[in-house]
């Protein structure tokens, strides 16, 4: 996660009111966990695919169904 300083508008001390902070502060979190899981979802998917394609591939290679016949 990158770190970022916020900048919100400063009263005339300088310093920022504590609810703006947070609410900017909450913000950036729920926009990096939409960025996350979409990220996440993809991964999973591409693992999906992967993992058909493997089985697909390691069925026709291994003729499974004349194995599993031949223990039972």
């Amino acid at each position: 996660m990158r770190v970022e300083k916020l900048r919100c508008a400063a009263d005339d001390n300088g310093l920022v009111p504590a609810g703006q902070y947070f609410a900017r502060l909450a913000r950036g979190l729920e926009h990096a966990n939409a960025r996350e899981s979409a990220h996440r979802a993809a991964l999973d998917e591409e693992d999906r695919r992967l993992e058909a394609r493997y089985r697909r591939a390691s069925a026709s290679r291994n003729n499974t169904f004349e194995d599993t016949r031949a223990l039972a």
